[in-house]
């Protein structure tokens, strides 16, 4: 009777964990919200859109402010054009795109920086489009 009992009790355990865990959703993203900064004193935009539940890409084109082409000494939030692989053809920089997972919710109100050797070129905030 105490192994009924036990085996009674461990099915209704299992059988309530893989209910929970099988009704759990999972994450989701809104696919389709697209945030976009707009940098004055660059002439360009940087464009964020969700394309899945997983997944977003970012489009990147500046079309002034650009005088050396060397990737290394220009920054966008502290990571160098050089190592996110963003190219310069004076006085432009990009086109350029990638691809990466997250949510794109995040940038709401998210002020990206563009530097060069420390100092400000320009800045802007995203929007939700």
């Amino acid at each position: 009777m105490l192994k009924t009992r036990k085996i009674a009790i461990f099915i209704a355990l299992f059988a309530f964990i893989f209910t929970y865990l099988y009704a759990t959703p999972l994450p989701h993203y809104a696919i389709g919200h697209k945030f976009i900064a707009t940098f004055k004193k660059l002439n360009g935009t940087v464009t964020v859109e969700q394309i899945n539940e997983v997944n977003y890409t970012i489009n990147l084109i500046f079309n002034k402010g650009f005088n050396e082409n060397a990737p290394d000494y220009y920054f966008i939030d502290g990571s160098s054009f050089a190592s996110v692989g963003i190219t310069i053809d004076p006085h432009k920089a990009g086109p350029w795109n990638s691809t990466g997972s997250g949510d794109v919710d995040i940038l709401f109100d998210y002020t990206l920086n563009i530097t060069k050797n420390q100092r400000l070129l320009d800045k802007a905030k995203f929007v939700k489009e």
